[in-house]
């Protein structure tokens, strides 16, 4: 029922503000997740400044269980400015992010969570001119892609509607969702997707979730509204996430490397930085990758630089 209440929603509400203005120039809103983890926070902002042609403007959601991770968020957020950084500390958790969604004017919204690192540029461009009606473009997603680690590392094939496509002067590759399977079928995912937010908001409204793991599976739920567009990604994805802990305040439980928490936490208060310089990328496959960064003293201005 619920399903069905979000779909004559979004019908009512597609093709007004959607098809009317398709090539205005707006950068879509973009949100991060983060619990406990600001040093991966601060490696993803360090990934986000060195890889995004012009890095927009960002809004993070954080939750912090302690005064001692506040203080460690609160010093990944003093480098940066308010243009630059809008920062909500969580009191509720669907409702600040509805809050955040409806204020917004943008036709899209990319999600992100803290364990995301950018290894690849990424022209803004394409991000601020995307047509909504071309599709959902994924920067996790690329012909490199073929396991998933979060199943056992298990072969996750290709969809056959795979295609060569440009859009603009962006050299892409397509597919349709209904087409894939695993992470090929997922368009409603919040590791990297460019999703139209009014379409994905009386979905939020609809759904069930109290934190980012349940949000997803949430939304997941309604992917059947989606999954007739076209998807869009690079030749090799742009972004991947590091599993290196768990922070999670629900039963939801991922395959990770096993860091705790506070020993990451204490890392960051000593002045340590995860240090990405040695990644593997010719072994990336999958959308997350069981590799650890070494922890390592940055100089001041690398970490500003994105280095």
């Amino acid at each position: 029922m619920r399903a069905l209440t979000a779909a004559r929603a979004i019908a009512a509400r597609v093709g007004s503000r959607l098809v009317t203005s398709p090539t205005s120039h707006e950068p879509p809103l973009v949100l991060l997740f983060s619990k406990d983890r600001a040093i991966q926070l601060e490696l993803f902002l360090r990934s986000y400044a060195q890889h995004m042609s012009t890095p927009l403007p960002l809004t993070v959601m954080y939750r912090a269980s302690s005064e001692a991770h506040k203080q460690a968020y609160e010093d990944v957020f003093a480098g940066y400015r308010a243009s630059e950084l809008t920062v909500i500390a969580e009191t509720a958790f669907k409702p600040d992010l509805l809050a955040v969604l409806k204020a917004s004017n943008a036709r899209h919204v990319i999600f992100f969570v803290d364990d995301i690192v950018f290894i690849h540029p990424v022209d803004t461009r394409l991000l601020e001119q995307w047509d909504p009606r071309d599709g959902i473009l994924s920067l996790r997603l690329g012909r490199n892609i073929t396991h998933s680690y979060n199943r056992g590392g298990i072969e996750q094939p290709q969809p056959a509607s795979f295609e060569s496509a440009t859009l603009g002067e962006q050299p892409l590759a397509r597919w349709r969702w209904s087409t894939g399977t695993l992470d090929w079928s997922l368009p409603t995912s919040l590791d990297g997707h460019l999703l139209p937010l009014p379409d994905l908001i009386p979905v939020i409204e609809q759904a069930n979730f109290k934190a980012p793991n349940s949000l997803e599976g949430a939304i997941g739920q309604y992917k059947f509204l989606f999954k007739w567009r076209w998807g869009y990604c690079w030749e090799r994805a742009r972004i991947m996430n590091l599993p290196l802990n768990t922070v999670k305040t629900e039963d939801y439980d991922f395959p990770h490397q096993g860091l705790d928490a506070e020993q990451l936490l204490a890392a960051f208060q000593q002045g340590m930085r995860l240090d990405i310089s040695e990644l593997p990328l010719a072994e990336h496959n999958s959308c997350h990758m069981a590799w650890t960064p070494a922890l390592r003293r940055l100089p001041e201005e690398a970490r500003r630089a994105g280095t």
